[in-house]
């Protein structure tokens, strides 16, 4: 399925920061995602474990949804500094409610969120 859908790659033990892109194509055992332009991130090693959230489009019915995967990154081409592609082989999948943590970050920022205790 060739789809443009947004992406967030958050990093494991050994990865400093996570990157975000968006899918080139997804199957139901891989990803492959191109890193998003100004993307100044590191890039992911051959071999690591990573979890990659998909946002998929807002339903009237389900809400706002999102593919949520437990990857391990089989390729990385490109150089560093320019957007670069990675592609995942899926461990796990599951689908699950999309909540933006820049959007939560924002909202406790100007105290409209709660914070839990």
């Amino acid at each position: 399925m060739d789809v443009k859908l947004k992406c967030h790659v958050a990093p494991m033990k050994t990865w400093p920061q996570g990157i975000s892109g968006v899918t080139e194509n997804i199957s139901r055992n891989g990803v492959l995602m191109v890193c998003a332009d100004g993307c100044t991130g590191e890039q992911p090693r051959v071999g690591e474990v990573v979890t990659v959230e998909i946002e998929l489009p807002e339903n009237p019915v389900f809400g706002r949804k999102c593919i949520h995967c437990q990857a391990t990154v089989v390729r990385v081409s490109g150089d560093t500094g320019q957007p670069f592609r990675v592609a995942f082989s899926v461990n796990q999948m599951k689908f699950t409610e999309y909540a933006n943590p820049a959007t939560q970050l924002r909202e406790m920022e100007a105290g409209a969120g709660i914070i839990p205790v």
